[in-house]
């Protein structure tokens, strides 16, 4: 009976898997994506980010979970995984820069030509089928990683942040810098970039590294740039590692700092910031005003306590826990006459209050 508990309570906070196949007009084929939605998707109406990957058969799976696990800590914002799937036969043409010296500069081909497909096939399907928002960022290691950055350098705005681990900048002669250097000049280049590189051979790293130093020369508001080498990984062990530095990195001002309370300004502040990031409006949840207005209460901080509860009373004047903890507020600061007006207020905002529910207002009372 437990195991089956257990089962029961795992699968509900899991991310949702769902494997599709796209037919392309861009490719002319058919292609396969695999999709992770968030924890809780199902059961609510938001809307999320959106990360697409490449490689997605290989890389989405922990990439997900990643994703989830940062998101329970609030390190970051749930988002949608789209793992866009790279076979064996057509990833290398798929990931890597066109030829400079292709006969028709017109055509599009190779890293050109996918990327086409995901601007043009895979992310109007995305926002058709799925509750998206505004915001999406790509991730690609090795050829992906290449692919990554030449989405960046080709598509500026496309994606709000990049995510290259590894990527096999060697590519014609090294082509991408060539392309990279003008763009970074002119400041084209916007988001969020973050790019890591292995312990690998000179062929990967001498590029990577004369990438790094033309982010370092052209600097820019516009691109908000970290690089990282991880010493102790190889080339197909360090995108554990660097998936999860870049999300934090595309998330930076996410997290909510840990270690002191923080009141009504703080955390209006905290989510002006994440709603600015995600071009949407993020109001504070009302267990998390409640929760840091407990805090507040504990240090005896009467003011900012209150103030947080007041504001999440109004916000949510349908939820019975905004008026209760306000209520045991007032009551805690020995201002009886502000509790029995707050008592008063429950009574005429919450539609449809039960009997039960009333009991529970008065109880706190005796």
């Amino acid at each position: 009976m437990l195991g089956s508990h257990w089962s029961s309570w795992a699968a509900a906070r899991l991310p949702v898997l769902q494997e599709l196949v796209i037919d392309s007009a861009v490719l002319g084929e058919k292609r396969d994506l695999i999709i992770y939605l968030p924890e809780g998707y199902q059961n609510s109406e938001d809307r999320y980010p959106v990360l697409y990957l490449t490689d997605g058969d290989i890389q989405a799976p922990h990439t997900a979970g990643t994703i989830d696990y940062l998101a329970k800590f609030e390190q970051m914002s749930p988002m949608i995984v789209v793992g866009i799937v790279n076979p064996p036969e057509t990833r290398e043409r798929d990931l890597t820069v066109t030829p400079s010296e292709k006969e028709n500069p017109n055509q599009l081909e190779n890293a050109d030509r996918f990327l086409d497909f995901v601007e043009n096939d895979v992310i109007p399907f995305v926002k058709q089928q799925y509750r998206t928002l505004d915001y999406q960022a790509l991730s690609g290691t090795s050829h992906g990683g290449q692919f990554a950055i030449n989405a960046l350098v080709k598509r500026p705005g496309l994606f709000d942040g990049v995510i290259a681990i590894s990527p096999s900048l060697y590519s014609n002669n090294e082509q991408l810098l060539r392309l990279a250097e003008p763009a970074l000049k002119k400041h084209r280049l916007q988001g969020h970039l973050y790019v890591s590189i292995a312990n690998e051979e000179p062929t990967m790293t001498q590029p990577y590294q004369r990438f790094v130093d033309l982010l370092t020369r052209y600097p820019t508001d516009k691109l908000v740039v970290a690089s990282q080498t991880f010493s102790n990984e190889t080339h197909n062990t360090t995108v554990l590692q660097g998936q999860y530095a870049g999300l934090k990195h595309l998330f930076s001002d996410w997290a909510i700092p840990e270690g002191e309370p923080k009141t009504l300004a703080d955390l209006q502040e905290k989510f002006a910031s994440r709603s600015k990031l995600l071009k949407t409006d993020l109001k504070i949840p009302q267990d998390k005003a409640n929760g840091y207005a407990g805090w507040l209460q504990y240090l005896n901080r009467q003011d900012d306590a209150l103030a947080l509860l007041t504001w999440n009373r109004a916000n949510y004047p349908q939820s019975l826990n905004t008026h209760i903890a306000l209520i045991k507020a007032y009551l805690h600061f020995k201002l009886a006459d502000d509790a029995r007006a707050a008592f008063d207020d429950a009574i005429k905002s919450i539609d449809e209050l039960s009997a039960e529910q009333k009991a529970q207002l008065e109880a706190l009372f005796i």
